[in-house]
């Protein structure tokens, strides 16, 4: 989806019985995630298949699979024999745990590449003791899928008018680890904190206000902090020297964060919302996914566009996310039919009628 959103031309290849299993499980999310690409089936376990997409790759600047370490070997649609048909191919294989390694043969979902990657142990109730799955983005797919298309656009520069072809091993687990590196590295230079310290942070974290809504506080500078003092009318804390101080503010986080809370409940989300924008201080709104569209500063970028081919997503769909672009991401078509291209990209590598349908009589598209 980012490379097309980018403008590059995606044949999405799925098996001809049933297609991707996310077409049954989720298939708005599939509409979202498919709709700009071209469709195309192919039975790669049969011999004629496997031609059809080795002449398909022969033509493609890039290939991106996502089975287990050694099932693209066992169809024949390696990067090995893939590189044979195109000498030039850059060639994405995206796995949960990369290529090698014990786990690398693991079957796995996004809770698991996040559990490896440390994500969990630091979501949920830091109190609690336990890991907890943070019910909200696929962080692991997420961050594999922009790995990966980071990785496949430098491989393309790299590559030139006459490069070799190009293997990359992409791991959905390093990626989420590399998310997680920040905190890694703070963890690792405090000393091994306790997790409730490590999670405890004062005036940088959420709060709910007295009409039960909430807002995001990101104080670190001190600065910030006394612009927030004067408009909370708490001078007395501005003042404090053992509050001077992004590390002096965190290691007073258990004594500050209960008052901040019950300041907080003071005042409705409205009236905190103006007065700390108006104070200079780091401060936004927690959008639940209905007010997501209607943030105004999302309104007033053009970032959610209307889509009139999609009447359940008449609040519109995100637009790439560079201004002043017509780029799109997700769904542009108004229908992603199982196969829909396969014809038309099968009459482009040179097959007529008659060799088409004799492959959609093997079942073989």
């Amino acid at each position: 989806m980012l490379l097309a959103g980018l403008g590059a031309q995606v044949i999405k290849v799925e098996r001809p019985q049933g297609g991707d299993l996310m077409r049954q499980m989720a298939p708005e999310a599939f509409h979202y995630l498919n709709g700009q690409k071209n469709f195309m089936t192919l039975d790669l376990k049969h011999p004629s298949g496997k031609e059809v997409f080795l002449n398909l790759a022969a033509s493609c600047d890039v290939v991106v699979e996502g089975f287990r370490p050694g099932v693209a070997a066992k169809l024949g649609v390696d990067f090995a024999s893939v590189s044979k048909a195109n000498r030039s191919i850059i060639y994405c294989s995206l796995s949960g745990y990369g290529q090698d390694g014990p786990y690398a043969h693991m079957p796995g979902h996004d809770i698991n590449y996040m559990g490896v990657a440390g994500l969990l142990a630091i979501s949920g109730d830091p109190s609690s003791g336990h890991p907890e799955y943070p019910y909200g983005p696929q962080y692991a797919d997420l961050m594999g899928a922009m790995f990966g298309a980071s990785s496949i656009m430098a491989a393309l520069v790299d590559r030139g008018q006459d490069g070799q072809a190009q293997y990359l091993d992409v791991s959905l687990a390093e990626s989420t680890a590399m998310l997680m590196m920040p905190r890694y590295v703070e963890f690792m230079s405090k000393g091994r904190p306790s997790k409730q310290q490590f999670m405890s942070r004062g005036p940088y974290g959420v709060f709910e206000t007295r009409d039960h809504k909430f807002i995001t506080l990101g104080i670190v500078e001190d600065h910030f902090w006394d612009n927030f003092c004067r408009a909370a009318e708490l001078p007395e804390l501005s003042q404090d020297p053992t509050l001077r101080g992004w590390d002096a503010r965190n290691r007073q986080a258990e004594r500050l964060r209960p008052l901040l809370e019950k300041v907080f409940r003071k005042r409705d989300y409205q009236d905190w919302l103006e007065r700390l924008i108006a104070a200079d201080v780091p401060v936004a709104p927690v959008n639940s996914l209905d007010d997501l569209a209607q943030d105004p500063q999302f309104l007033a970028r053009g970032f959610f566009r209307p889509s009139p081919k999609d009447e359940d997503m008449a609040a519109g769909l995100p637009r790439f996310p560079l201004r002043d672009t017509d780029r799109r991401i997700g769904a542009s078509a108004p229908e992603t039919p199982l196969g829909r291209d396969t014809d038309r990209w099968l009459s482009d590598l040179g097959m007529g009628r008659d060799a088409i349908d004799s492959l959609r009589e093997q079942k073989v598209i």
